[in-house]
């Protein structure tokens, strides 16, 4: 159950990402107003982001208290940067070099191994 939890908490933060991009891509502006300030909060996307994130972070309170810090982060970590990565490759349609792709298949090993039995 734990680990579904984490799971979850992978998958919220990788949304909260791209709803971000999204919602910053709309935003689209060069400069720092007061106005620039106000805008998120009428940015759907930017309000999902931040709702994603709200989540994720109690999610991620609930798992500390039941795993180890030294599986729960570089699990998180490694898996949130590998599938941000493709998924903004696939959603966003970003660019996925070759280099990339092994870092990716470099850093879901670095997760598996971390998740062996001690």
């Amino acid at each position: 159950m734990i680990y579904f939890l984490l799971l979850v908490d992978i998958v919220f933060t990788v949304g909260a990402q791209l709803a971000l991009r999204v919602g910053a891509q709309r935003i689209g502006t060069e400069s720092i107003s007061f106005a620039l300030l106000l805008e998120p909060f009428r940015n759907v996307f930017i309000l999902t982001g931040l709702i994603l994130f709200a989540v994720s972070f109690f999610i991620y309170i609930f798992i500390l208290s039941k795993l180890q810090l030294s599986i729960v982060y570089p699990v998180a970590t490694g898996s949130i940067l590998a599938l941000i990565t493709v998924a903004s490759h696939f959603f966003l349609k970003e660019a996925l070099t070759g280099v990339q792709a092994i870092g990716i298949v470099a850093i879901l090993v670095g997760v598996v191994l971390v998740l062996l039995p001690r």
